[in-house]
Order: structure tokens, then sequence, then C-alpha cells
């Protein structure tokens, strides 16, 4: 419950300027996750997000558009001989704060999107065979990255959206680090696609 009211706290400052004049709803999508430097690789943990957003408008084509979500992260793989799996499954209140840039093509209907992305973790566990224990060493509380995707105005009440995001500073430390210059073997970092529907009220 401390992890979300940090979390209200944090938006509180930006939904009562936002207040003034905005578009919002709700969000739900599909998220595929991998864990670079976890050794597992590849797109095969599925999950889920939802949540609620909020845009803002800064000028005619531009604004800031912010969310409140659950969302789903980890890794997982499966040994299809031995039939044994193993899975990090990481469970975050998550905080996109996107620049939304609304192209002059497409008559108007496609967005560009970019920004920071805030998660506080409320939940994690490896799960193998069945099994559920505690990571060690724990991932951190704060999830902090950078988010991009595109945008597409089905309707005026629709919207789907491809984003992609990836921690910019590592959520575990590594155990060993074999090249000590290396950005991405000093620790773990989340990395997701995300397809999303947008419905505004």
């Amino acid at each position: 419950m401390r992890k979300l009211i940090l979390v209200l706290l944090f938006l509180y400052p930006l939904l009562t300027f936002a207040q003034r004049e905005f578009s919002g709803g709700l969000v739900l999508g599909p998220v595929a996750s991998q864990i670079s430097g976890d050794g597992l690789g590849g797109w095969d943990k599925f999950g889920l997000c939802a949540g609620g957003w909020v845009r803002m408008p800064i000028s005619e084509s531009t604004g800031i558009q912010m969310s409140l979500v659950y969302i789903n992260k980890g890794s997982r793989t499966v040994d299809t001989l031995a039939r044994t799996t193993f899975g990090y499954h990481l469970d975050y209140i998550e905080v996109p704060i996107l620049l939304d840039y609304i192209s002059p093509f497409l008559h108007k209907k496609l967005h560009g999107q970019v920004g920071p992305t805030v998660g506080i973790n409320i939940r994690q566990r490896i799960i193998a065979n069945g099994q559920s224990f505690d990571p060690n060493p724990a991932f951190e509380m704060l999830d902090i990255g950078i988010m991009g995707g595109i945008a597409y105005d089905v309707t005026a009440k629709y919207q789907i959206a491809l984003r992609t995001s990836t921690s910019f500073i590592p959520t575990r430390p590594s155990p060993s680090v074999p090249v000590p210059n290396s950005f991405y073997l000093k620790g773990n970092y989340n990395q997701t696609l995300q397809f999303l529907l947008l419905m505004r009220f």
C-alpha cells in the first residue's frame, strides 16, 4: 500500500495541473518481456498491462501523456526435452510520462511517443517447475527506464499503441561482472514489448 501511495503522490501535481484541459481513459493489453543479462534470452514471458491514462495538451500537435498501470515483467525459459520451466515473475506499478506528438500524416491520427518511466516493484518471484522461490539477489524496488512507441487513433474513442521499454538503471546487480565497462553486463535490465488498446472517456 505504501508503494502505491508513493506513486499517487508522484502523480498528484501533474494531474492537478492537467485538470484544466485534458483527455483520459483506460489502457489494457498484452506484454512480452525479457530480462537482459539473466542468461535466459528471448521474449518468452507474457503478461498484462492495465490501468488509466491522461493527456495534457501543450500545443496543437504535442502533449504529455501520463499513465498509472499495473504491468507484468520478467523472463521465462522452457526445456521441452527435460520438461522443466524456469522464470522470473515481476509485478510493477508503473508511471510512464510520454511526450506525445501528433504526426501531420495519416489525417493526424498517427502519434509518436517517447519518455521516461518509473516502476515500483510490488512482487517478485522465481517460479521453477511450479515451485515459487525468492530471487537472490533480489530485484530493486524501483525500475527506472525509457519508453518509446507509436499510436494510431482508430476512432475518436479508441487508440491502439505499440510500445517498447528498457530499464536505464540495472534492476538487479549481477553476481559477477565479466566485462566491468560493459553497460549491459553490469546487471539485469527489464525490457518489454507492449500492444495496447486505449479507450477515451
